[in-house]
């Protein structure tokens, strides 16, 4: 049975005229009659008597026009799924991303991408750096946002999207909060630092040491701690000094001083991850609204 016969059954049912039915169809009145008399040839029954006076539905006609109609709705649902599943206007986005990015980023990005989607059901993850790539490439999560550089994969796909500088989060009471000034690196020379671990962000670790390196010290880490929030707790509890992203300035404390970092050379930039080479309608939707970085 094709759909076009019993769309045609229907007009006709709804008409009761042929002509007004064939023109409501956009055909003409024998090649609708002949698709009515298909339908009719398939089915077995009669479905409209016709006569001088007119049509009028049989009694089989009168029980297929009610599921006809049905069935029409449900094809057409069907139809209407599988376009927006296409355009990528409804579906899932599993979304994992590392901490700092809820502090300007995330927000900036969900906030338009949910106004114009607003049937895409939204699964978001806070993870580590190393988890959430891990994540992307093992499929737990679609997209991901990282700190760059990470390690190349083969059905890894990675762009810039943000990079940001340095600034270091003080104790109130520390010498080093009573300016308003950038400091340097060299400053922290004779402070507690609280690190990320190196298990957590092997690379950012690692940057951070070698930034202290450059200026001619070896840091004093009192801390290692595995996200950004936690090292700021430790600082508000006098417990040190930490390099963070700038970013973090847009969540006070009223225990904790930021001061920029005067290093041009120390950055972070934040990458968006997916698996390629295919990408699902969703997620080219998203990544369609991801920046670039200043610059790039």
């Amino acid at each position: 049975m094709e759909l076009r016969h019993l769309r045609s059954f229907v007009v006709v049912a709804e008409e009761l005229h042929f002509g007004r039915a064939a023109a409501r169809l956009y055909v003409v009145q024998p090649a609708l009659s002949k698709q009515i008399a298909a339908l009719e040839r398939e089915l077995d029954v009669v479905l409209l008597e016709r006569d001088r006076h007119g049509v009028a539905l049989t009694t089989a006609g009168r029980a297929l026009l009610e599921d006809a109609r049905r069935v029409l709705a449900q094809a057409d649902a069907a139809v209407g799924r599988a376009q927006a599943v296409g355009r990528g206007s409804t579906g899932t986005l599993r979304l994992g991303f590392i901490a700092p990015v809820l502090y300007d980023l995330l927000p900036g990005l969900l906030r338009p991408f949910r106004a114009r989607y607003p049937d895409v059901r939204l699964v978001l993850e806070e993870m580590h750096n190393r988890e959430a790539v891990q994540g992307v490439l093992g499929g737990r999560v679609q997209v991901a946002f990282v700190r760059l550089p990470v390690s190349p994969e083969p059905d890894l796909r990675v762009r810039p999207v943000r990079s940001e500088g340095l600034a270091v989060a003080v104790p109130a009471g520390n010498a080093l909060a009573g300016d308003d000034g950038p400091l340097s690196v060299e400053d922290l020379a004779d402070q507690d630092l609280v690190l990320i671990g190196r298990a957590q962000e092997p690379e950012l670790h690692d940057s951070y040491l070698a930034l202290c390196a450059a200026h001619g010290f070896s840091p004093r880490v009192a801390h290692e701690v595995d996200r950004t929030h936690v090292a700021v707790g430790l600082v508000a509890c006098g417990l040190g000094v930490a390099l963070v992203p700038r970013s973090a300035l847009r969540v006070a404390h009223p225990d904790v001083v930021y001061r920029p970092l005067e290093e041009p050379t120390a950055r972070l930039t934040v990458g968006v991850a997916w698996r390629g080479p295919d990408e699902d309608p969703v997620v080219a939707n998203f990544l369609a609204l991801c920046p670039a970085p200043e610059g790039s």
